[in-house]
């Protein structure tokens, strides 16, 4: 035994190393639902049964959890996989399991022809037994009311709602119609603040209390309603009358102008470079993407959900995520917004402190992108609605960079969870992004899970090869 004042720098060193090595097993060495090393399953045959499948003393929903007394020593291997999972997670928590992991919903966003993604999504929900609700994503690679006439309809919109000017700027005796943002003297190669830009009056009157007055109809809706509508046959009169008191030039229409440079409508970026080689543009996946996640943010109000995550559909799963969320979700304040459980380039949040000292992994957000995983209240989808439909802001940029810019804005209350719960698989190529930047995106931002469940899956599927 070494006396306190015999220590030397190298005990001090180790007993800062024992400390940091504490910290590490404390944040990362989540308690497992089952131990890796028993027999779990007995065939990846078991994948492939359904997930309401149940022994007959079992149900999906017990009227207690069972007392660790009454626990075996191992899950009986007779159940089907999902129904070990099941069996499994009753057994070990505090509270009743739940498949939409303690929300309303669980909505994944789902390319409906990439029938390989949608299987493999099948398979997570098995695995963590969950239940998902599809939405079919806007496709620009498919035709109908969701397909490549609804992109292009909304491209055609944004670009008309920058080359015009609503009644309100005309009583700015500063604005003349036809106006246009030219470059200045000192910058001759840039436009500055070269979008006219105003927030919607729904959405900042809306601030306070989100929830207070129906959503109803306004801005951008009026973009699409005779495409939405027209699925169900109702309101076609009204959309109709809108469309016609805001025509679009005739112009727009004529192929050869459509695939010209003039056609192309730039992000709403503070500047413009004249110059730049590398001009960006929306694009029609970027719009589609954007498309999609404002249509699953309108279901969680169509439903009053009082909160959902919502999933894309290439997407790896921590396998003790409900256990972690039921851990750290008391520790969120009630005015939340959004919660990124995926995200990334998050190169900040790592550094910012814990929202709570007994949380592990929730953190203030201050940069974060991709929704991949994300969890949004009903206030929160509220304000998303209202901003995101804003005329001179709708479909103006990639839909992660505009709910990222919001926050920074402090228009949105949120948080994210350090390390990822939700990572990209980046297997398959981008609908959005093509080419190395998949790998590098996923490189760069860490994107890694402590305990993989699709690798879970592929060693039941191997062990059973054997």
């Amino acid at each position: 035994m070494v006396a306190f004042g015999q220590l030397k720098p190298r005990h001090f060193r180790l007993i800062a190393m024992s400390l940091v090595l504490f910290y590490i097993y404390r944040t990362f060495n989540h308690s497992r639902f089952v131990d890796p090393g028993s027999d779990w399953v007995d065939s990846a045959e078991d994948l492939e049964s359904s997930p309401n499948e149940s022994s007959p003393n079992e149900t999906d929903t017990p009227a207690c959890v069972p007392n660790e007394s009454d626990i075996p020593a191992r899950v009986p291997n007779n159940y089907s996989f999902s129904s070990q999972v099941r069996y499994a997670r009753e057994s070990s928590h505090s509270v009743r399991h739940s498949r939409t992991l303690g929300t309303g919903a669980l909505l994944v966003i789902s390319l409906q022809r990439v029938e390989s993604r949608r299987k493999q999504m099948d398979l997570l929900a098995k695995a963590l037994d969950l239940d998902f609700t599809y939405i079919n994503a806007t496709d620009a690679q498919s035709s109908g009311p969701y397909g490549l006439p609804r992109v292009e309809r909304i491209i055609d919109r944004v670009r008309w709602q920058r080359s015009r000017f609503d009644e309100l700027d005309l009583e700015d005796t500063s604005i003349t119609p036809g106006h246009n943002p030219t470059p200045s003297e000192d910058n001759p190669n840039y436009i500055l603040d070269a979008f006219p830009f105003k927030w919607s009056k729904d959405a900042l009157e809306n601030l306070v209390d989100p929830t207070g007055h129906e959503i109803g109809i306004s801005g951008s809706d009026y973009w699409t309603l005779e495409l939405d509508r027209s699925v169900s046959g109702e309101g076609l009169k009204e959309a109709k009358a809108w469309e016609a008191r805001h025509p679009m030039p005739v112009q727009w229409q004529n192929e050869t102008w459509r695939k010209s440079r003039d056609a192309r409508v730039n992000p709403a970026f503070v500047r413009n470079n004249l110059l730049s080689e590398k001009s960006q543009f929306l694009t029609l996946g970027g719009v589609a993407c954007a498309d999609s996640h404002i249509r699953a943010i309108r279901e969680i109000i169509h439903r009053n959900l009082d909160s959902a995550i919502i999933f894309e559909d290439d997407i790896d799963i921590e396998f003790s995520i409900e256990r972690i969320l039921e851990h750290e979700w008391p520790y969120l304040p009630s005015t939340w917004d959004i919660v990124y459980l995926g995200h990334c380039w998050s190169s900040n949040e790592p550094f910012r402190p814990f929202l709570d000292p007994k949380a592990s992994y929730v953190r203030k957000t201050e940069h974060t992108l991709c929704l991949h995983a994300h969890a949004i209240s009903l206030r929160g989808a509220y304000k998303l609605a209202r901003f995101l439909r804003s005329p001179d802001y709708a479909y103006s940029r990639p839909v992660d960079h505009m709910i990222k810019d919001l926050v920074q804005m402090n228009y949105l209350e949120s948080y994210t969870f350090v390390p990822a719960l939700v990572v990209q698989t980046k297997e398959d190529t981008s609908q959005i992004k093509v080419g190395e930047m998949n790998r590098a995106w996923k490189d760069l931002s860490g994107e890694w899970l402590v305990d993989s469940t699709l690798e879970r899956i592929k060693m039941v599927q191997e062990g059973a090869s054997l």
